[in-house]
């Protein structure tokens, strides 16, 4: 995933990269993680490294696009992105677990933002990245979609439970 966010980040002239996560919040697991892009090709002065804190929603408005992780694919954390009207890209594979984000974007009606392999994902990133105002007409647009998709949609969600376990009976 490193190696794939170090191929986005050359076809984004300028980008940065930022990470979040606990092991940031030692000087240890950061050495470690410079290391590591470093070795893969990843200039330190182009990341961030950013432990917890209490400010963390309102840290999406530090970012232009989310890059969702793979094989373990964020769940919550991508929701968080969307609602906070940060544009999502994610990548897919086989299993209920690699399938939250795609199943978040359709929803959202943003299956554009989706991708099946690496190289599809490189591809949308980059293109999202270098189209900043795509990205930033997304940004005023997110929070409206994702509000007025299934995503929200408690009422709707609960019938299809409900009618669900009726058919179970």
């Amino acid at each position: 995933m490193i190696a794939v966010w170090g191929r986005i980040m050359a076809g984004v002239p300028g980008s940065r990269l930022i990470l979040k996560h606990k092991i940031f919040d030692h000087d240890e697991g950061r050495r470690y993680t410079i290391d590591r892009l470093n070795r893969l090709g990843i200039p330190a002065d182009r990341v961030e490294l950013r432990g917890f804190d209490s400010t963390y929603l309102q840290q999406y408005g530090d970012m232009d696009v989310a890059l969702d992780t793979f094989p373990y694919v964020g769940g919550m954390t991508t929701f968080e992105a969307l609602y906070m009207g940060v544009p999502v890209i994610s990548m897919y594979g086989d299993s209920r677990g690699q399938r939250f984000g795609y199943s978040m974007l359709m929803n959202a009606g943003l299956e554009d933002l989706t991708a099946e392999t690496a190289d599809e994902y490189t591809e949308k990133a980059i293109l999202l990245g270098n189209n900043p105002e795509v990205a930033a007409e997304l940004r005023r647009e997110l929070r409206g979609m994702v509000e007025h998709s299934p995503l929200m949609d408690e009422k709707g969600y609960a019938r299809i439970v409900e009618e669900a376990f009726e058919d179970i009976l």
